[in-house]
């Protein structure tokens, strides 16, 4: 049958006045001998044909680089090409500063998996050396304060407190900065960044740095909050917490955390209408009443009420005069 089909169709096509090929019969053609005219037609063809132009060696070379190693998708392991480099370092008019990543830092820390290095330095351009980009953040504060786009909750309690950064709509950033330092208030506050650290923010699932976090309050919040810092000495907290008690209180413990307010503020934890609250949760103190809440003029002030104590400050008046006679005797 496949035979009688293909005879039709070559009859069909000679009677037409088509040439059939012959693979068409079911023959194989005969190859075909090159000669002399037939070489030199395509050697004629080839030459004629125009070629590719050389491209030019870019004076920007390093640039296209960047981007390629940069990128979200590979931002950990492009970045470590040059920051993974111990020698690293940023030499400034007056100071060096290191900008060597350790890599097992990031490995640590709770980022390690699935926040590349892109994911919070924001506001940089992808050039080598590193620039600002044109009318941006300082990037140094964009990445302190990047926490803000994937840990959405903390950060609008953050906003909502005494450290909020935000400043009026339409007001620049020195604006903000001038407003702060006319009410009284710091010029600066502390960012995501400036309290949780950078490349070794630690998972809250690690108990061993979660204990040791617990015992940075005078690094955290002591650094700033100085008189609050160096007065937090009563005997039951400060004190012991000074000695690397884990039951004595940190200064997050007592006055929050994220949305941190002021003393005055009835939604503070530490407002004297929520004392009693914040005193008996869990695993601090049972049966508070206002008795007991008369200690906690002494959590803070401790010291400054000893040395207002006339039989205190005769006393150790008194051991003072003693020790310097003892010391001209020596």
């Amino acid at each position: 049958m496949a035979r009688l089909r293909k005879g039709i169709v070559v009859g069909l096509a000679v009677f037409a006045g088509i040439a059939v090929p012959a693979v068409t019969l079911g023959m194989a053609a005969a190859p075909t001998t090159p000669t002399a005219e037939s070489t030199a037609a395509i050697v004629a063809t080839e030459a004629a044909a125009p070629k590719p132009l050389p491209q030019p060696v870019s004076s920007n070379a390093t640039r296209t680089y960047d981007l390629d190693f940069t990128l979200p998708t590979a931002g950990k392991s492009g970045c470590l090409v040059c920051h993974g480099d111990p020698n690293l370092a940023k030499i400034g008019v007056e100071t060096t500063s290191s900008i060597y990543v350790e890599v097992a830092q990031l490995q640590d820390s709770a980022h390690a998996e699935d926040t590349p290095c892109t994911g919070c330095h924001l506001d940089f351009a992808y050039t080598a050396p590193h620039k600002q980009i044109e009318g941006g953040e300082d990037w140094e504060a964009a990445a302190k304060l990047a926490c803000k786009n994937c840990h959405k909750d903390a950060f609008s309690a953050f906003a909502n407190g005494v450290h909020s950064p935000a400043g009026k709509p339409g007001q620049t950033a020195s604006e903000t900065v001038a407003a702060r330092v006319a009410k009284g208030k710091p010029a600066n506050v502390p960012l995501c960044g400036d309290c949780h650290g950078g490349h070794v923010i630690p998972s809250m699932d690690d108990t061993a740095a979660m204990t040791a976090q617990h015992l940075t309050g005078y690094d955290m919040c002591g650094t700033c909050h100085t008189e609050a810092g160096e007065g937090y000495a009563d005997y039951y907290h400060g004190a012991a917490y000074r000695r690397g008690s884990l039951d004595a209180p940190s200064c997050w413990d007592c006055h929050g955390y994220h949305e941190i307010l002021a003393v005055d503020d009835r939604r503070s934890p530490v407002h004297t209408s929520r004392l009693a609250e914040t005193c008996g949760q869990a695993g601090c103190h049972d049966n508070v009443d206002e008795q007991f809440l008369e200690y906690a003029k002494l959590i803070h002030g401790h010291d400054a009420l000893r040395d207002a104590n006339p039989v205190f400050s005769l006393t150790r008046n008194t051991i003072g005069r003693a020790i310097e006679a003892l010391r001209s005797l020596l």
